[in-house]
C-alpha cells in the first residue's frame, strides 16, 4: 500500500485538517459524528490503489460507513479499515484526476470533509531521455498518442502511450497541452485546465501529467466568444457583469445537450485598477465563476499586462500564474483555435498609481512576437491543411476601412498572413475597439475577421447612467458572438445581453430625432453644453425628410437589408458619417449634464443604413437576411418614438 502524498507546492505541504465537531446537519444525528479527518489539498496516486487517511482527533469512520468522492464523476467507496487515527478505502478505477468533494455516508446520512484534487496516474515509470519536462497524457489512465505539448517554445507529440518528452529551457515557467479533438481538460470552475506551472529549475528533470477526458459531439458544438469584459470595481461594472453572467447562463440553457464552450477576447480586467480598487484576476474569476457549466478559453489583452513592471516578458507573470499562457492552441471538433497575444508591453517610465503606489507608464504596441511566430510555425506543422483556423487575438488585424487595410505591422501582419496560406478557411477573432465591424478576405488571403463588439460596451457606462441600456460607442450592443461548429462549417450570430438572439438590428426616425444639449444636458454648463453640440453630428438640426436609421452591428457585404413602405421597396445605402443617437443620449449627455467630458465619444460605424421613406406616418417592413439565411424583421410604425424607454432591454 503506497499512502498519499503532496507534491512540492511553493513553501510547504499544506492540509487542511478540520479540528472541531461540525454542527449537526438536518437528517443527522448526533451519534454520526465524523470528524477531525485530515485531507490533503492534493492526493497523487494510481487507480485501484488503498488510500489511508488519518483523523487528528475526534471519530473517525466506521467499516460500516463509504467514502464518496463527487466531482467530474461520483464514486462511492467501503471503507476498508478504520483503526483509531486511521482508516482506509480503495480508489474506484473509476475515477480520473480533477477536483473532488469528499464525504463520509451512513446510510442515507452524509458528513462533508472537505474538497482535494486527485491526480491519477497510470503508474508507468518515464525516463527523461535528456528532457527536462516529461510526463504522460491519459483519459481513464490509458495514454493518449499524438498529443501536442509545449512549453511556449518547444513543441512535440506523445507517443503511442502517451508519453512526452520536452528538452525545455522553461523560460515560461509552464508546460501545457493543445487539447485534441474529441476530448477535454478537466475544469477548474471556468478554467480548463490544460496547462501546469512547473517548479524546479531549468536544469531538473520535471513530470508534469495530463488527464483529459474523452467526449461525444464536439462536431456539432458551439463556442461563446465574448470580447472585452474590463472588471474593475466601478461603474456598477459587477452588477451588470451579474445580468451578463445570468445571460449566458440561460443561453446555454436553451441549449441543452449541446457541447458549449468559452473564448474572451482580453481585457477581462483592467490594470488600471488592480492596486486603486483592489480588483484584480482573482476577482474576475469569483465573479466570472457564475458561470455555469461553461470551460472559458481566456485570450490576453492590453490591459490584462502589469502596469507595475518594465518591459513585455514581466508585465504578463500575473496572467500566466493566474489564468492561462499568453499563446497555445486547442482543438474542437474538426476547429483547429489558436490564442495569440499580439499586444507587446513597452512598459519603462516610472510613474505613480493614484493610491501612490510605484508603477510604470502603461505603454505598448500592437506585435506578435518573434518567439510566438515560431511556436505558432511549429503548432501548425500538426494540423491538417484542411482544417479550418480559429484565431483569437485582442487588438484587430484589419482596420475598419473598405480596404481592410494593416492594423499591425504590415511586416508582421505579412508573415502571420503567410504561415496561414495553406489553410482554406481562417477566421480571427478580435477585440480592443468595443465596436463591431467584419472584414471578409476570404477570397484573397483566406482570411474573415470578426472584431466582435465587447461585453462591457462604453466600459459599462452606458448602463450605469442609463439601465437597460448597454451599448458600445458605434451603437452596438453589449454581448457576445455565438459560433457554431457544424463539422468543418462555421456559422455565427451576435448574442446582445439581455435580448434575444433575434435582436439584430435597431431603427431610427430620423423625423423624430433632434438632440441638443439645451434639451438632453440641461444642468451642464455652456461651455459643455457647446461641446457636447459639437460632437452628436447631423442629429444636431432637426429633419422633416422622412428618413429611417437601421443599424445593423454584425452585418457584412453578403448581408442585405430592405425597408419597405407599403409593399414598395425603399432606397437605400450605409452611412458610414452617422453616429448612432442612442449611445449619444445615453451616454454622453448624461457625462456632459454632470459637466464632465465624456472619456469615450459616440463614434462612426461601418454598419448604420439610411433609407429614404415617402410619407413621415407610415408604417414600414425592415428585413435583415444574413450570410447564412437567418432573416430578421421589424414592423417599424412611425412616428417612432425616440427615448431611452423605447430600446431598453
Amino acid at each position: 500500500m503506497r499512502k498519499y502524498f503532496i507534491p512540492y507546492c511553493g513553501f510547504f505541504v499544506v492540509f487542511l485538517a478540520i479540528f472541531c465537531t461540525p454542527k449537526a446537519q438536518p437528517g443527522i444525528s448526533e451519534d454520526f459524528n465524523v470528524s477531525g479527518i485530515i485531507l490533503p489539498d492534493e492526493i497523487e496516486c494510481f487507480a485501484g490503489e488503498t488510500i489511508e487517511l488519518k483523523v487528528l482527533r475526534g471519530r473517525g469512520p466506521s467499516l460500516t460507513d463509504e467514502v464518496e468522492l463527487s466531482g467530474e464523476e461520483t464514486c462511492r467507496m467501503p471503507v476498508k479499515e478504520a483503526e483509531g487515527n486511521r482508516f482506509t478505502f480503495v480508489l474506484s478505477e473509476d475515477l480520473f484526476s480533477g477536483n473532488y468533494r469528499m464525504s463520509i455516508v451512513r446510510g442515507d446520512r452524509s458528513r462533508s470533509v472537505g474538497r482535494t484534487r486527485l491526480i491519477i496516474s497510470t503508474g508507468i515509470d518515464i525516463d527523461p531521455q535528456d528532457a527536462t519536462v516529461y510526463g504522460q497524457v491519459t483519459a481513464r489512465g490509458k495514454g493518449i498518442a499524438d498529443v501536442v505539448v509545449s512549453d511556449g517554445v518547444e513543441v512535440t507529440q506523445t507517443d503511442q502511450d502517451g508519453i512526452y518528452r520536452l528538452p525545455s529551457q522553461k523560460k515560461h515557467g509552464y508546460v501545457f497541452v493543445s487539447v485534441p479533438s474529441g476530448y477535454e481538460p478537466l475544469a477548474n470552475g471556468i478554467l480548463p485546465c490544460f496547462h501546469k506551472q512547473l517548479r524546479a529549475s531549468a536544469t531538473i528533470a520535471e513530470r508534469q501529467d495530463f488527464s483529459l477526458r474523452a467526449v461525444e459531439g464536439q462536431d456539432n458544438s458551439t463556442v461563446l466568444v465574448m470580447g472585452d469584459i474590463h472588471l474593475a470595481r466601478r461603474t456598477g461594472d459587477r452588477t451588470q457583469f451579474a445580468d451578463f453572467i445570468r445571460d449566458v447562463n440561460a443561453y446555454t440553457a436553451s441549449r441543452a445537450g449541446r457541447r458549449i464552450y468559452g473564448l474572451t477576447l482580453g481585457d477581462m480586467v483592467w490594470d488600471l485598477y488592480w492596486k486603486v480598487n483592489d480588483y484584480g484576476f482573482a476577482d474576475y474569476l469569483r465573479d466570472a465563476n457564475g458561470i455555469k457549466d461553461l470551460m472559458i478559453y481566456h485570450t490576453i489583452g492590453n490591459h490584462d499586462h502589469s502596469m507595475y513592471y518594465t518591459g513585455d516578458f514581466d508585465t504578463v507573470k500575473e496572467y500566466k500564474r493566474e489564468l492561462a499562457p499568453t499563446y497555445y492552441s486547442f482543438n474542437v471538433g474538426k476547429v483547429h483555435f489558436i490564442v495569440l497575444d499580439d499586444v507587446e508591453c513597452t512598459n519603462s517610465e516610472p510613474d505613480t498609481d493614484s493610491k501612490g503606489n510605484p508603477c510604470y507608464k502603461r505603454t505598448y504596441v500592437q506585435n506578435v512576437v518573434g518567439e510566438a511566430l515560431a511556436w505558432l510555425e511549429k503548432d501548425l506543422t500538426y494540423v491538417p491543411e484542411d482544417t479550418p483556423l480559429v484565431l483569437a487575438m485582442h487588438i484587430p488585424l484589419y482596420k475598419n476601412n473598405a480596404a481592410g487595410t494593416y492594423q499591425m505591422d504590415q511586416g508582421v501582419s505579412r508573415q502571420l498572413e503567410r504561415l496561414l496560406e495553406p489553410w482554406p478557411e481562417v477566421h480571427f477573432f478580435t477585440a480592443h475597439t468595443h465596436k463591431m465591424y467584419n472584414v471578409d478576405k476570404l477570397s484573397s488571403q483566406r482570411i474573415y475577421e470578426h472584431n466582435a463588439g465587447s461585453v462591457c460596451g462604453t466600459w459599462w457606462w452606458s448602463g450605469y447612467e442609463t439601465p437597460g441600456i448597454h451599448i458600445g460607442p458605434d451603437g452596438s450592443p453589449g454581448g457576445y458572438t455565438v459560433l457554431d461548429l457544424e463539422g468543418t462549417r462555421l456559422k455565427w450570430q451576435y448574442k446582445a445581453t439581455g435580448f434575444p438572439v433575434s435582436h439584430q438590428f435597431r431603427s431610427y426616425d430620423r423625423n423624430c430625432i433632434h438632440i441638443t444639449a439645451a434639451q438632453y444636458a440641461p444642468s451642464a454648463t455652456k461651455v459643455m453644453q457647446e461641446k457636447m453640440d459639437g460632437k452628436t453630428g447631423f442629429w444636431k438640426t432637426p429633419s422633416a425628410d422622412n428618413e429611417v436609421y437601421v443599424n445593423v452591428w454584425n452585418a457584412d457585404p453578403s448581408w442585405s437589408v430592405e425597408v419597405t413602405e407599403n409593399g414598395v421597396p425603399l432606397p437605400g445605402s450605409l452611412d458610414r458619417t452617422a453616429l448612432d443617437p442612442l449611445h449619444i443620449i445615453a451616454y454622453m449627455a448624461k457625462r456632459f449634464n454632470r459637466n464632465v467630458e465624456p472619456s469615450f465619444e459616440t463614434a462612426r460605424t461601418s454598419h448604420i443604413y439610411k433609407f429614404q421613406a415617402r410619407q413621415a406616418t407610415s408604417t414600414l417592413q425592415i428585413t435583415v437576411t444574413d450570410r447564412f439565411g437567418n432573416v430578421y424583421t421589424e414592423t417599424m410604425e412611425r412616428p417612432k418614438v425616440f427615448n431611452t424607454d423605447t430600446y431598453q432591454y
